[in-house]
């Protein structure tokens, strides 16, 4: 529930809000989290498939963006910075969880018996996880990029929501295929089929 003191921030716009953050005001910077941590905490909890994590997520990046206040520079809409910096917070958890897994299979002796279906589906987890291990290796702007393609937006769209050209978009996303294939060999195009289901 919003307090009464700050009604009127509430018609400000996105753009004043990160003016008056700048400046340090506490009631902006609480706007901004009203406004959009819903919508952020949904995102990362719909793709990591986990509320606590995508709680830490939503709220390391807020606690950034106070942080950061007085450098930010912010070309976009504020919507759109968020959304695309919480995207890269959670490329980061899924390959801190693909490193974490990989490390208690090298750890674990104990082979338990398993049918073909789940032996397929733990392949396909792990090579998931490993594409996100590699795109989190990637700049941010390509791993970005890479990103929102698979959660099936436009280069145009994709190019609004990064204010960037569509051409850059084009070079980001081809520069993270050659690396993913580079990287991956000849699972890629399979992983790209399989994974654009599972993210």
């Amino acid at each position: 529930m919003r307090l009464a003191i700050m009604d009127h921030y509430c018609t400000y716009s996105d753009e004043a809000l990160i003016e008056l953050l700048q400046r340090n005001d506490h009631k902006a910077f609480a706007e901004l989290y009203e406004r959009y941590w819903d919508k952020l905490l949904f995102l990362a909890g719909k793709k990591l498939d986990d509320l606590y994590e995508a709680e830490h997520i939503v709220q390391d990046l807020f606690l950034d963006l106070w942080n950061r206040r007085a450098e930010l520079d912010i070309q976009q809409s504020v919507g759109g910075y968020l959304v695309v910096a919480v995207k890269y917070r959670i490329i980061n958890a899924q390959a801190k969880r693909y490193k974490q897994s990989v490390r208690y299979k090298e750890n674990t002796s104990v082979l338990t018996p398993h049918d073909n279906s789940t032996e397929n589906w733990l392949t396909l987890r792990e090579l998931q996880g490993n594409l996100h291990h590699q795109l989190a290796r990637l700049p941010e702007k390509c791993a970005l990029a890479f990103s929102l393609r698979d959660d099936g937006l436009s280069y145009k769209q994709i190019a609004a929501e990064m204010n960037i050209s569509e051409k850059t978009v084009e070079m980001h996303i081809s520069r993270a295929f050659k690396a993913l294939r580079t990287s991956l060999g000849s699972f890629i195009n399979f992983l790209i089929l399989i994974c654009s289901s599972l993210l």
